[in-house]
């Protein structure tokens, strides 16, 4: 019997010690595993990491590709060097002298229209003739501009207000970002065709010149000897306080060709159906390319003009 007992305790040492040495096998299989797991995720990030570093690589190369690209297709599609060319030769122009010399040059409101009949007539065009500068004229040019339009301008009564209607509209694009980007180009270069004065300010339909705006800017002009003299705009939005909008130099979406006075020989920058292309509005493509031909800027530290921005005041009085 005691023999029975000590074969049972024998076994049950042995069945013990397997069990024992199956668990520490167990864990042996549970350590191996976790280092097998930890190399296998360090090995998953590196290859991540080389992966995106290489990716990153690929893209940064591409964005440098696109810029020097885009700087080329610019260059090419600005004419950068013949507006250089063209800039020397009007500074060196006989009549370019007499915008800053002469003591009372004719100065060109210029505004282009379509159908914003009531801001033409009863604040762009008002506070054009407003001006304490007296030597002007306003010329508004319609892109194919409804009936109403020229009625007007007719009925203001002024012979200082002259109005054409172009005859063809656009072609502008469909999409709504490019449209507002390039909308109104034709009657503006229209209009700088038609402007006799020596210095040409362009005026929204929605917008307003302050009484001084002409005078205070030519002043400034002729001080500097700025090719373009510009001052700040009081920015308008629906339920905002008004801001004051304007920096120097000039940069995007702080400059508009309603807070300036251009000299007349800069007609010769065109507003270009491009801008698109470049993703800037109209104001600053042009803008843009004087900057980058050495047009000399100068500002005033003036509000000189109201800005209503006529996308956030569509349909709602002002």
């Amino acid at each position: 019997m005691q023999r029975l007992s000590d074969e049972v305790m024998a076994l049950r040492q042995e069945l013990a010690a397997i069990r024992d040495a199956h668990a520490s096998q167990v864990q042996g299989i549970q350590e191996l595993m976790h280092v097998i797991r930890d190399e296998n995720v360090a090995l998953a990030q590196d290859l991540h990491n080389r992966q995106t570093a290489q990716t990153q690589g690929v893209l940064d190369e591409l964005n440098v590709a696109r810029s020097t690209l885009m700087l080329a297709v610019r260059a090419a599609t600005d004419d950068e060097t013949g507006m250089r060319r063209r800039l020397a030769q009007l500074r060196a122009s006989p009549g370019y002298e007499a915008a800053y010399t002469d003591p009372n040059p004719l100065v060109s409101i210029v505004i282009p229209t379509y159908d914003n009949v009531e801001g033409l007539c009863t604040r762009a065009i008002p506070s054009a003739l407003a001006q304490t500068y007296e030597n002007i004229e306003v010329i508004v040019v319609g892109d194919v501009s409804p009936d109403a339009t020229g009625e007007g301008v007719a009925a203001i009564g002024d012979d200082r207000v002259h109005y054409e209607n172009l005859t063809l509209r656009g072609p502008y694009s469909d999409d709504p970002k490019t449209f507002w980007f390039t909308a109104g180009i034709y009657p503006l270069n229209r209009s700088f065709q038609l402007a006799r004065g020596q210095w040409i300010a362009v005026l929204n339909d929605d917008d307003a010149f302050r009484p001084s705006f002409v005078e205070h800017l030519l002043a400034h002009a002729k001080a500097t000897r700025a090719e373009v003299a510009y001052g700040k705009l009081r920015h308008h939005e629906p339920d905002k306080d008004a801001w004051d909008l304007g920096t120097f130099p000039p940069t995007n979406h702080a400059f508009g060709w309603q807070m300036a006075l251009q000299h007349a020989g800069l007609r010769i920058y065109e507003y270009e159906l491009h801008a698109p292309v470049f993703d800037e509005p109209g104001d600053w493509n042009r803008a843009h390319r004087m900057l980058r031909t050495a047009v000399r800027f100068s500002m005033l530290d003036e509000v000189v003009g109201d800005y209503w921005p006529s996308t956030l005041w569509k349909g709602r009085r002002t």
